[in-house]
This record gives structure tokens, C-alpha cells and sequence, in this order.
């Protein structure tokens, strides 16, 4: 016995070890994030969510519908009732509340710190992906600094000169071709100098070795993404959910994890333009984006979607059934609050002539995985910024 009593301490000692480390691993080392994933999605109220059900019943929004928990969102900037997208997204960036039009600067005129730089600095790979234009307000308001959002050439400069992004989906080459053109910069040829990969086709895209690819831009329209035919799948067709992929698979070889941030203006673009069907097949690319985020990234991982604003006077009315076609399923028919007009392929859409503008009403957010449970309620983009900023 007594020759066994050093063993049995001994063994005592790492029974008591283990359930220490246990024990502190379990209830004082938070288990690491290993991707936080935001979506940008101005335009996308909850009358359109009813629209893209009503009118196609049989196509469900798989990945909406999952979400782990929602809220309402304020959409006030700090200098008007109705923000915009440069306002909420830089509010959302860097948690602190803007007048609209401008891109994450402090109150004093200083370039206000972003949940991309802080990623950065926490060791994660970044990414950036727009169905617009590269240097559109929903993505730039994480990487630039600027009094006026509508100046795209600085905001271009901005993608090389201010951090190093290490991957660039969407479109936007005119551009960023554009400052060659005026005798500025070859925004291009500092790229690969910088060494970045360039791709601009589906084929490239497909095609890069995501495994050993360091830096890559991407740039596959002049202008917005042509998603409006991606229903149909035509050769050469870039969906938004093949940019999350491919976006997923090379930002995910990174150990420390990686922040990407997915802006989706296509969907405000067409309720602007009181444009029904495109708009809801734009919101259709979103769940089909958002639910290829969800499998790609793993339950190590917080995806955010959040619409800052819906399109104001964009609204849905019954539309009373035709005598002669009484069998006929009945559609809602569009409605502007500011004026008459009727013209464009949809047969019940009423326009204006001009773009409509945002609304004052509540914007949403959902919220999958971890630190879901956070989002809830009623809140503002600086909470939401919280939320994130906890799991980077």
C-alpha cells in the first residue's frame, strides 16, 4: 500500500488538473469565432419579403427562414430622420451615428476605427463583396474615410491606400479604370505590383487556387452585376451566392478566422425604380447567398443580414379580380405615395419618373449562430456594431 500511495497522489494530482483545465477552459475561455459574416441589404423591407412569397409560393426563402433571431433597426442618421446607405453602414462599421452621404469619420473630421481594421489587426483575413460597384456605400463605409460618398474615384484609391483587403468581389471596373483614364493612377497595375490575383470572368473566378491565393480582386461588370438573369443560369452568369463561395473557401484557409462583409444594393436599386419582379428576384439571390454563407462557414461562425432601410413609397395594393378571369390568381399591384405614371415591363407598376428614396420606417436584422441570441428587440446599427465587435 504504501508503495502505491506515491502513484495514487500522483494520479489524484492529474485527476485534479484535468478537471481545473476543464473547468477554466468551459467557463473563462470564450471559444473563438472563426467567421463574422455581415450582409448589407438596403431595400429590403418586410412588404417585399411578402411580395417574394406571394408572388412565387413555391419558392421559400430557405435561408431567411432559418435565422436564429431578428430585430427592428432604427434608420436615423444624425443630421435627418431618413439615413442612407453611406450613413447606416459607416454607423454600423464603426458604432458611432453620421450625418448622410459620408463614410465612417468621427464627429471631428477623423477617420473613425472599423470593425474591418480591428479584424485585421486580431489576426483575421477581410473581405469585401458588392453586386454594385466595389466602391458603393454599403462595402466602402469598412474601408474608407470621406466627407462625400458619391465620390467613387477616392473611394477606389482608398481600396489600395488605406488597408490591405485581401479579397475584392463585385463590379465596378469603369470605375476603377477611370482614374487611369483621367491621368491619376493605374489602380490595376498597383494591384498586382501589390500582389493581388486579378480575375474578371466566371471562368476565373471558378478557376484561381483558393488554397494558396494570398490577395485577390475580382472584378466582373463596368458598372452593378448583371443578376438580373440569373434566374434563367446563362453560361457566364455570376450569381451573388458564387461570389460567397468562392469568398468562404479562400478566406477560411486563414486559422485565425476572417470577416466578410457582402453588400447587396440591387435589391434598393430596382423597389427605387418600382421595378417588382426584379426586385424580388434580387431578394431571392440574397437568401440563396445567405443560405450558402450558413453551409460554407460551419456553426463556428455569425452571419449578420441587415437592411438599413426600406424604399419609401414602394407599396403593394390588392388588385380586384377581372370578371372575364375570375379563376385568376390576383396580384398586388404597386403604388407610389408621390405621384402617378405607369411604364416598365410590369404590367400593374405605377412610377414616377424618378428614383424613390428612403423610408423613415424601422430597418431589420437577422441573425445565425454565434452571438445570434444578442439580436433581438429594437436597436440601432451602434448595437449592432457591439454585437459583431464581441465576436471578432
Amino acid at each position: 500500500m504504501k508503495r502505491r500511495r506515491p502513484q495514487l497522489i500522483a494520479l489524484a494530482i492529474l485527476v485534479a488538473f484535468i478537471g481545473f483545465s476543464y473547468s477554466y477552459v468551459t467557463y473563462f475561455v470564450r471559444a473563438r469565432t472563426h467567421a463574422v459574416i455581415v450582409f448589407v441589404v438596403p431595400g429590403a423591407s418586410p412588404e417585399l419579403l411578402a411580395l417574394a412569397q406571394s408572388r412565387h409560393p413555391s419558392q421559400s426563402l430557405p435561408g431567411l427562414d432559418q435565422a436564429d433571431s431578428m430585430a427592428f433597426v432604427e434608420t436615423q442618421s444624425s443630421n435627418q430622420l431618413t439615413g442612407d446607405a453611406a450613413a447606416l453602414s459607416s454607423f454600423l462599421a464603426t458604432g458611432e451615428i453620421g450625418p448622410a452621404n459620408q463614410l465612417s469619420l468621427r464627429y471631428d473630421g477623423k477617420p473613425a476605427d472599423t470593425l474591418l481594421y480591428e479584424a485585421q489587426r486580431r489576426g483575421r483575413a477581410v473581405g469585401i463583396i458588392s453586386s454594385g460597384a466595389v466602391t458603393s456605400p454599403g462595402v466602402a463605409a469598412f474601408f474608407a474615410h470621406q466627407p462625400d460618398a458619391s465620390v467613387s474615384g477616392t473611394v477606389a484609391n482608398q481600396l489600395l491606400d488605406s488597408t490591405r483587403i485581401d479579397l475584392i468581389f463585385g463590379g465596378g471596373m469603369q470605375v476603377i479604370s477611370s482614374e487611369k483614364k483621367n491621368g491619376r493612377r493605374d489602380l490595376l497595375k498597383e494591384a498586382e505590383k501589390l500582389d493581388y490575383t486579378m480575375v474578371f470572368d466566371r471562368s476565373g473566378l471558378e478557376s484561381f487556387p483558393a488554397w494558396n491565393t494570398r490577395k485577390i480582386i475580382g472584378l466582373f461588370a463596368p458598372g452593378d452585376l448583371p443578376l438580373s438573369g440569373a434566374q434563367e443560369g446563362g453560361p457566364g452568369t455570376i450569381r451573388l451566392a458564387d461570389l460567397v463561395r468562392r469568398a468562404i473557401e479562400t478566406l477560411a484557409y486563414n486559422l485565425l478566422g476572417y470577416f466578410l462583409v457582402v453588400e447587396h444594393p440591387l435589391v434598393a436599386t430596382a423597389a427605387s425604380q418600382n421595378q417588382a419582379e426584379l426586385a424580388v428576384r434580387q431578394l431571392h439571390e440574397l437568401d440563396l447567398a445567405v443560405d450558402t454563407a450558413r453551409k460554407y462557414a460551419g456553426k463556428k461562425a455569425l452571419i449578420l443580414v441587415y437592411c438599413p432601410y426600406s424604399v419609401g413609397g414602394f407599396q403593394f395594393l390588392e388588385a380586384p379580380t377581372a370578371k372575364k378571369d375570375p379563376g385568376k390568381p390576383r396580384l398586388p399591384t404597386l403604388s407610389w405615395h408621390n405621384g402617378p405614371g405607369r411604364s416598365g415591363s410590369d404590367p400593374v407598376g405605377v412610377r414616377t419618373g424618378r428614383p424613390g428614396a428612403a423610408s423613415a420606417g424601422f430597418g431589420w436584422a437577422a441573425a445565425y449562430g454565434k452571438g445570434a441570441d444578442e439580436v433581438r428587440g429594437i436597436m440601432n446599427a451602434g448595437q449592432l456594431h457591439a454585437v459583431l465587435e464581441r465576436q471578432l
